[in-house]
C-alpha cells in the first residue's frame, strides 16, 4: 500500500502513483504476481479465516489498498490479526487530510525486512510481523 508521509492514501491521480502502479520491478506489479490469492473488500474475513486454515503456510494473500473500502477492508485485517507481512510505499509529499490507512490496529511489534529508496524519494518498506 502506498502512504504519504502524514499517513493518508495518495490522491489518484498523484503522479508518484503512477511509479508505484506501473513499475514492474519494484511496484504494486511485482506483488501482484507473486500472491496466491487477491483478496478485495468484499471478501468476507470469515471466509479468509477459512481459506487460511485449507492452504499451507506458503500461500501469499494479496490485498490492495487504494480507497476508502480497500483501507477500511485493511484496517479489519490488521485488526483481526490476519496479516503477516506488509510492504509499504512512503511517498515524500503529504496532504494535511484525506483517507486514513489507520484505524483501530491492535498493538503488535513488526521487524522491518527491508528497506529500498528509490531516485524520485519514495520508500519502500517491507515489514513482518513478530510472534
Amino acid at each position: 500500500m502506498a502512504l504519504s508521509l502524514d499517513g493518508f492514501l495518495p490522491h489518484e491521480d498523484e503522479m508518484l502513483m503512477r511509479w508505484v502502479r506501473e513499475n514492474k520491478r519494484h511496484g504494486f506489479p511485482r506483488w501482484q504476481r507473486q500472491a496466491t490469492f487477491h483478496i478485495y473488500p468484499h471478501y468476507g474475513l470469515m471466509d479468509l479465516l477459512n481459506v487460511k486454515e485449507k492452504h499451507d503456510k506458503d500461500c501469499i494473500y494479496l490485498a490492495g489498498v487504494g480507497d476508502r473500502g480497500s483501507a477500511e477492508y485493511a484496517d479489519g485485517l490488521f485488526r483481526y490479526n490476519l496479516v503477516d507481512e506488509t510492504v509499504l510505499f512512503l511517498l515524500p509529499l503529504s496532504y494535511g487530510g484525506g483517507i486514513p490507512l489507520t484505524g483501530e490496529f491492535r498493538s503488535a511489534r513488526w521487524k522491518l525486512l527491508g528497506c529500498k529508496t528509490f531516485s524520485n524519494g519514495i520508500c519502500r518498506l517491507m515489514y513482518k510481523r513478530n510472534g
